[in-house]
């Protein structure tokens, strides 16, 4: 019976653990990665992009990126970015080599664009979304990358799909941790 319940103990804490640990999708590009999750209706990207490789190699600065396939939405705005994309402008285009200037998806994708911002790891973007059903799984993501110039785009613009775990709500620990709990009481009072 002990056996019993301390492997239901530890399943259940492996399983917390892994709940803890899927809280982020992670994309590897050229040298660089891209993590992400969704949490209410808050969409985090950080890239880590201080040593770039392949065609990325001479990289210095990141000027553009794109998410679309978002599922739909009423308004995004940029609420955290790296020193100098805070003034970036929203667009609904698709980013090709000219920038956020291609064919539009008003409602399901983003674009934003302006200064470059200089690469380095840990760079935060958090995207609110409001309205609509935003349901950003599996979005396609662009970035433009640009060299010491500042002014010539550096290799591809990627375009692949970048995955995204949600981050369990406050309640959903609360209850695991209840249960847990629970168990623990359940195997205390057996043992008298």
């Amino acid at each position: 019976m002990k056996s019993l319940i301390r492997s239901t103990l530890l399943g259940a804490l492996l399983g917390a653990g892994a709940l803890a640990s899927a809280q982020a999708g992670t994309l590897e590009y050229q040298g660089v990665d891209f993590t992400s999750s969704w949490s209410g209706n808050v969409l985090t990207l950080a890239i880590d992009a201080s040593n770039p490789t392949g065609s990325w190699a001479g990289a210095t600065a990141l000027g553009a990126l794109q998410l679309k396939d978002l599922g739909s939405f009423d308004s995004v705005s940029l609420t955290a970015a790296p020193q100098g994309a805070t003034h970036w402008t929203l667009s609904s285009n698709e980013l090709n080599a000219n920038g956020c200037t291609g064919g539009g998806h008003s409602g399901t994708g983003l674009c934003f664009s302006g200064a470059h911002v200089a690469l380095a790891d840990d760079m935060v973007f958090q995207f609110t979304f409001s309205g609509g059903n935003p349901n950003p799984i599996a979005p396609e993501l662009k970035v433009a990358m640009f060299g010491l110039d500042g002014k010539h785009k550096v290799g591809s613009l990627m375009g692949e799909q970048l995955p995204v775990a949600a981050v369990p709500e406050p309640q959903t620990y609360a209850m695991l941790l209840g249960g847990l709990g629970l168990m623990g009481l359940m195997a205390r009072r057996r043992q008298r």
